[in-house]
């Protein structure tokens, strides 16, 4: 996952240690070391259309869960919850147009983290960090083409993030080639974070054009446990 918009030309190369950039990056870096594991209700719209046919399109609800492995990443799964307005059933066939995941473990924390900034050019302004891959870096984990803006409020406070990246690159990375991701505060476990509460992405592929819309709350801690075989609980 990631944000999206298309910003012509390319960025006037920059130090990665702007005033901003530093801010977005402690914050990245906090949001990553101490995020627990929970669970949010998501609401989507799906499509997919080829040129020339029938858009075929779908809501559904899931339940998806980010969940903090004993090395501290961060995995997403979903659980299907309702199709078309009408609770799901075990075994029952729900075909989805699209899903994308992994707005809660990559996307903005990536962009700005320390580690990662050697691999993007940035460009500050008042209420803006505009962003783009530089040129003739490797081994970076965005695609060559990936270019964006984080829309930031009065205290420097992520409020949106957009990414776009060319249709070749995209699916060569396994990426969107539009991403949007509108941020709100979210408190678990006493704590607030910044966690996505809308995403709305695309994927362009030739005349093949996919979208996916998404809504987030009721966000909540869960506990993940661990059986030990051979050991029973007291």
């Amino acid at each position: 996952m990631a944000w999206g918009i298309m910003v012509c030309g390319r960025l006037a190369a920059q130090d990665s240690g702007g005033p901003l950039v530093k801010q977005i990056a402690a914050e990245s870096a906090e949001y990553r070391r101490s995020l627990p594991s929970f669970s949010c209700e998501e609401e989507v719209k799906s499509s997919v259309q080829m040129t020339g046919m029938r858009k075929f399109a779908v809501k559904f609800g899931a339940v998806v869960r980010v969940v903090r492995s004993t090395e501290g990443k961060l995995s997403e799964e979903y659980v299907l919850q309702s199709y078309m307005g009408k609770p799901t059933v075990a075994g029952g066939r729900y075909p989805l147009p699209t899903y994308v995941e992994g707005g809660f473990g990559r996307g903005v924390p990536l962009i700005f983290a320390e580690e990662n900034q050697r691999c993007f050019v940035y460009k500050e302004g008042r209420d803006r960090v505009e962003f783009q891959s530089r040129p003739g870096v490797t081994g970076c984990f965005e695609p060559p083409s990936t270019k964006g803006v984080a829309y930031l409020d009065a205290a420097g406070q992520l409020l949106r993030g957009e990414t776009n990246r060319e249709p070749m690159d995209a699916v060569k990375a396994g990426m969107t080639t539009l991403t949007k991701v509108d941020y709100g505060t979210v408190v678990l476990g006493g704590k607030e974070y910044l966690l996505p509460v809308k995403m709305y992405a695309e994927i362009r592929a030739g005349n093949l054009v996919k979208t996916f819309e998404a809504k987030y709350s009721g966000c909540e801690l869960f506990k993940v446990s661990v059986t030990v075989k051979g050991v029973e609980d007291p």
